[in-house]
């Protein structure tokens, strides 16, 4: 990490991995509930379209990568379930706000690694700051949320960007 920042790489992995498996089951709760809720509409929406909003159903698929897209380049930097657990998705070379095209490649891979097999998971075991194959292929890393320096001001509602 460049700077004058100073970033303890225990701290910052410490506890990652069973953080990571107790996010993962907030956000497939979450997730079951919000495709539940999709699955319905579309339901209705296809009575009432004679058929036609039924063809929406097989698309259903890309809502879980845009959930976790959406969340992981978000200013919070996490899904709701990493939130939940203290962790936070940053660029591995500086602890940096992921991209959106950083956060979708991380959730296409994501998605990928759970088709292939949940076994591919098992590289965060093995790998500097334990991070999973879709981490590495991002470019980013799954950290603890507290170890995280802040190194730039944080935007808020009340008083605005502090850059202005």
């Amino acid at each position: 990490m460049s700077g004058s920042v100073f970033v303890d790489e225990v701290l910052l992995t410490q506890g990652v991995t069973g953080r990571r498996v107790g996010g993962w089951f907030i956000d497939l709760l979450l997730m079951a509930v919000v495709l539940s809720a999709l699955r319905i509409l579309l339901w209705v929406a296809g009575f009432i379209t004679f058929g036609l909003g039924w063809f929406l159903l097989g698309g259903l698929w890309v809502v879980p990568l845009v959930y976790v897209a959406l969340f992981v380049a978000s200013p919070g930097q996490a899904t709701p379930g990493q939130a939940a657990v203290g962790l936070r998705v940053v660029r591995d070379e500086d602890l940096g706000r992921p991209t959106p095209a950083q956060a979708l490649v991380y959730a296409i891979g994501y998605a990928v690694t759970m088709w292939a097999g949940a076994i591919w998971l098992l590289a965060a075991l093995f790998t500097r700051r334990a991070r999973c194959l879709h981490d590495i292929v991002s470019g980013l890393a799954v950290v603890r949320a507290d170890a995280v320096p802040q190194v730039a001001p944080i935007w808020t509602m009340a008083g605005g960007y502090p850059g202005r």
